[in-house]
């Protein structure tokens, strides 16, 4: 847009965008540019799998319905809801994520930016959706919530593990990743510097999160056999983990050979998995098992609540927290609001 017959910009007032020189644009474009390598390249290796497939969808969607991927509007974000729904049985939270999943990459890597209303309107129609699912006693979607590893189902669980290279790496995890409630994702991204030694016991940095990094203090266990800090030092001292640099949590070859790689997420989820399975237990524990089973265990003590709060990361007051504090007994005092009423 030519400048020239622009009235003159008093002096006292900014320039407006439309008013920039040449050069200026130019600038300005090269900083976004920088900034968006500068967020993907900060963004957990997880989320950018999850919206990598996201997209792959959206192009399958937009291919079937003949429309530019570009086309991000009112109408044809609620009928990507509708065809998730409908012909893909998707789950609810898998629905919600791919819309998310979308816009980002659209907004990322395309400078498209889609109205805020458009994306609202679509997920008013998965709440609809919902809605009128739960209505019909529909069973809910997806794998359910995971199950809480309670701490005789780890006590179990750890004192299978075994002694090898192997049982030894899968122990230390799952005392480990129940001390500091850990998603499998930070598990996976912990690194040694990030777990230091203290007179009390550690100190975790999860610097990998979803949310905001926390240092999480985890003190000396009771029990020799479910000792997280006894069980992380066995570990690093069997594997030699020495490089502050290098993954806390690695790859082991089949021969026993501990690998210089970390763990993906999903195979930290599979070893704590696998590692119930072996203990014996049908119910499929996730990486997710080990945060509730901390959540868990901590309201069942009486805890504060902000103490939790502290070694899950979550705010205070989240809904999210409430979520992992699972009901303990059913005909407990605690867990039964009949209880104590005088009826």
């Amino acid at each position: 847009m030519s400048t020239e017959n622009l009235p003159a910009r008093p002096a006292d007032r900014p320039p407006l965008p439309t008013e920039f020189d040449p050069e200026l644009r130019a600038r300005l474009a090269a900083l976004d540019t920088a900034s968006d390598t500068h967020a993907r390249e900060q963004r957990p290796d997880n989320t950018t799998r999850a919206y990598a497939a996201d997209w792959r969808v959206w192009e399958e969607f937009c291919a079937q319905l003949q429309i530019p991927t570009a086309a991000a509007t009112r109408g044809t974000l609620r009928a990507f809801v509708d065809y998730l729904w409908t012909r893909k049985q998707a789950a609810y939270s898998t629905i919600d994520r791919r819309l998310a999943g979308v816009t980002v990459t659209l907004r990322q890597q395309y400078s498209v930016v889609v109205d805020p209303e458009a994306t609202k309107a679509a997920r008013e129609l998965l709440k609809d959706y919902r809605k009128k699912a739960a209505e019909a006693e529909e069973p809910e979607r997806g794998r359910g919530k995971a199950p809480a590893m309670r701490l005789h189902d780890l006590r179990r669980i750890a004192s299978l593990c075994g002694t090898d290279i192997f049982g030894l790496r899968d122990r230390a995890m799952l005392l480990l990743g129940f001390s500091i409630a850990a998603r499998r994702a930070e598990l996976a991204g912990l690194r040694l510097r990030n777990i230091r030694d203290d007179d009390n016991g550690l100190l975790v940095h999860v610097a990998v999160s979803k949310t905001d990094p926390r240092t999480v203090p985890v003190p000396h266990g009771t029990s020799p056999d479910t000792c997280p800090v006894r069980a992380w030092k066995t570990w690093a001292a069997a594997a030699s983990i020495v490089d502050p640099d290098r993954h806390a949590f690695r790859r082991i070859h089949h021969t026993g050979k501990v690998q210089p790689h970390g763990l993906s997420p999903q195979r930290a989820g599979d070893l704590i998995t696998a590692a119930g399975l072996r203990a014996g237990y049908e119910d499929l524990f996730t990486g997710h098992s080990v945060r509730s089973g901390l959540a868990t265990e901590a309201r069942r003590a009486g805890k504060d609540r902000k103490a939790i709060a502290a070694i899950t990361g979550h705010a205070d007051g989240s809904k999210v927290l409430d979520g992992y504090m699972q009901i303990v007994d059913q005909w407990s005092e605690q867990d039964n609001a009949l209880i104590g009423l005088g009826l």
